[in-house]
């Protein structure tokens, strides 16, 4: 064998290892995720905990009523019923698709993991599977994966099979990398703050995110346009009208959240 060709096997034999067993073994195991990896096409990042998955991206986030989802959106899980000034038609969570995201160490999330069984690993941390039925509806069950190491389970609901590929959603799990995290989903409550929120609202998530790390820019949104004669809701100043990034976003350890706020006493 000619001196050339030994050396090329040995350049091979280097990659190969560098990248998994040439046996085969250990094959499974996922590269570890690059800092701000694309999601899969149609799909974007959402998580707590230091974990991900994707959703698609035309899920919103935070949609709900009552602590209810209302449309295909991710939300905060914490197992408590509230009563509150609107009324959600009992067939509503189940016409909808969603992804909660539900703390392991809450009695809720305590709870859901008694019926699981281990499901491989992601990054070498157990990942435990299963289905959990009756929350949202009698008869009514859900897809669960959860990473107890790490405090987070996602459960997710399936209206219509065009709404979300499970498949692609459990490949997606992943860990995020040393120095990621992401922007924290909900208040204390349970509740995401969305647009149109009140300014105690908006003060109450600046302190969070400063309480997890963040720096937090508060910018007000320019002026309505005067010659805009559509509808229009009226809105006091410091109200919520954006986050960036949104709620679950993957984000750099200590990096900075925009809150778009009104910007007078009767924004339009």
């Amino acid at each position: 064998m000619s001196l050339s060709r030994l050396v090329r096997l040995a350049v091979g034999l280097v990659a190969c290892l560098l990248v998994v067993s040439c046996s085969g073994e250990g094959a499974s195991v996922p590269a570890p995720p690059r800092a701000g990896a694309p999601a899969p096409e149609g799909h974007r990042w959402v998580g707590a905990g230091g974990v991900v998955v994707a959703v698609p991206d035309w899920w919103t986030t935070g949609d709900t009523e009552c602590l209810l989802p209302v449309e295909d959106t991710v939300y905060v899980e914490t197992g408590a019923m509230t009563d509150c000034a609107f009324t959600v038609p009992p067939t509503t969570p189940t016409e909808v698709s969603s992804l909660a995201v539900v703390d392991t160490g809450s009695a809720h999330g305590s709870r859901l993991l008694e019926d699981l069984s281990v499901d491989g690993e992601v990054g070498g941390e157990p990942v435990l599977s299963g289905r959990e039925c009756g929350w949202l509806a009698p008869r009514v069950c859900r897809s669960v994966l959860a990473v107890p190491s790490r405090g987070v389970a996602f459960v997710v609901h399936v209206s219509d099979p065009g709404d979300v590929d499970l498949a692609v959603l459990r490949g997606s799990l992943r860990l995020q990398p040393d120095a990621r995290t992401t922007v924290p989903l909900a208040l204390g409550s349970g509740r995401t703050p969305v647009w149109g929120d009140r300014p105690a609202t908006t003060r109450s998530y600046a302190a969070l995110l400063r309480r997890e790390g963040f720096r937090v820019r508060v910018v007000p949104a320019p002026p309505a346009d005067a010659g805009d004669t559509t509808s229009r809701v009226v809105l006091p100043r410091g109200a919520l009208l954006g986050i960036e990034p949104g709620p679950g976003s993957p984000v750099e350890e200590g990096g900075t959240v925009v809150l778009t706020v009104a910007p007078s006493s009767a924004w339009q």
